[in-house]
């Protein structure tokens, strides 16, 4: 190979980390605290591996699913239940591992492991680095997104590069981002924490539900749906109808007042009485509508609900989320408008959150509406179903806060906060 032909080689190196890695200035109005979008994402050979839950850092060591892993690098698995053993093979390669155990085998030498093998919510989460290595495999970690990059032997040879070569680039543009990411630090200090008060408390009667059956009969706890809203007139393309069930045949239509569904007070909130009978659920304002099951699920005038689940103690998100909406059709009808919402929040207990207005005026032409969004900053708590918002102006926010299960986004990357559905783009 020529000198200009391995500098080639060199340059898509460093050309794929400008991609991959991004710029650390592009973090600006969400820099503060840790990076927004702090799930860490792992690249094998210039492509992203997709895992069922996100990787976790573990005392300076990232721990991934075994299996997409060792797919992704062509390596064959085999799971021992009984042994809890997890063993890896390709070509003249084999490496064995035990759960929570610090001694792997790598083609029959015993190494020691800075972290063991886990199981974690039933997911198998093993040392990322250790694999990729062992396997004669380059890597790369970079802090700031976060990300880890990994190219294998075989593609590193593909492109004409030599390990020292492709690791030499590596060093200059993590110096490179290094450098703009403390630069962009110096510019745009991180959020002062706030004090954070406690959730509003209710009367205690609300219970969730502890399964997805249910029994009209006997119904209890918060239960969630959708409905198109075509046009976006109703509620700016899709609407959330919410019912919350008290002991008593008591319901709250709607999001209650203040926050999640432990805040609900009956003597100061919009409770109202309930009746079911053939199949009519009846208010005591004298509204009806249609009940029934499905699947064993609840359904409410034809709108399938999900119960609204307590999230878990001391709640901590790290991930950049939007919300989008509109009204009318934009670039075609006169007075659209479309509108998104974000919220970054860190694992330090702060957040940032912006907001963009964008309409069209007579003709059908769009135009971005300055003046409608606003940029705020200030610490949260997530308690049961609240999420407190404490502002850098004293302002205190109160908004029901549930997870959505959404599998393609990852673990808390779609979300709810008041109205709204906000998720990881």
């Amino acid at each position: 190979m020529t000198i200009r032909q391995q500098s080639t080689s060199v340059s898509r190196i460093v050309m794929t980390l400008l991609a991959l890695f991004g710029f650390a200035v592009a973090l600006t109005a969400f820099s503060s605290g840790a990076s927004a979008a702090s799930t860490i994402e792992v690249n094998l050979d210039e492509k992203k591996i997709n895992f069922d839950k996100d990787p976790v850092s573990a005392h300076g060591t990232t721990l991934v699913q075994f299996r997409p892993l060792f797919e992704a690098m062509g390596i064959k698995v085999t799971w021992n239940s009984k042994q809890q053993t997890i063993t890896g093979t390709k070509d003249n390669f084999s490496l064995v591992m035990t759960i929570n155990s610090k001694q792997a085998t790598v083609n029959g030498k015993v190494i020691q492991l800075a972290q063991p093998p886990q199981i974690m919510n039933g997911n198998t989460m093993v040392p990322i680095r250790f694999i990729s290595e062992a396997t004669g495999a380059l890597v790369a970690w970079e802090p700031y997104k976060p990300q880890i990059l990994i190219y294998t032997e075989s593609f590193l040879q593909e492109l004409g590069v030599t390990k020292a070569q492709a690791q030499e680039a590596i060093n200059k543009e993590l110096a490179r981002i290094k450098a703009e990411y403390e630069a962009d630090q110096a510019a745009n200090p991180p959020v002062k924490p706030v004090p954070v008060p406690n959730a509003p408390k209710g009367s205690g009667e609300y219970k969730p539900a502890v399964s997805d059956a249910v029994d009209l009969n006997k119904l209890q706890g918060m239960y969630y749906g959708f409905r198109e809203d075509h046009g976006g007139y109703e509620c700016g393309g899709i609407c959330w109808d919410m019912y919350t069930f008290l002991p008593g045949n008591k319901v709250l239509v709607g999001q209650p007042a203040n926050g999640g569904p432990e805040t609900i007070d009956c003597k100061k909130d919009a409770c109202t009485s309930y009746t079911i009978k053939n199949s009519k659920l009846t208010l005591g304002n004298g509204k009806s509508y249609s009940i029934g099951k499905k699947n064993g699920g609840l359904v409410i005038d034809d709108v399938e609900l999900t119960r609204v689940k307590p999230s878990t103690a001391n709640l901590k998100l790290s991930k950049k989320y939007i919300y989008r909406g509109y009204q009318g059709l934009i670039g075609i009808s006169s007075g659209a408008t479309s509108w998104s919402k974000t919220i970054a929040f860190h694992a330090n207990g702060t957040f940032e959150s912006d907001s963009l207005m964008i309409g069209s005026v007579e003709g059908g032409s769009s135009r971005t509406q300055g003046g409608t969004g606003k940029s705020t900053s200030g610490s949260y708590r997530v308690s049961g179903n609240t999420l407190v918002l404490a502002f850098g102006d004293g302002t205190i926010e109160n908004h029901l806060f549930f997870i959505h299960e959404d599998t393609k986004r990852g673990e808390l990357g779609d979300i709810h906060i008041g109205k709204n559905n906000y998720y990881v783009d």
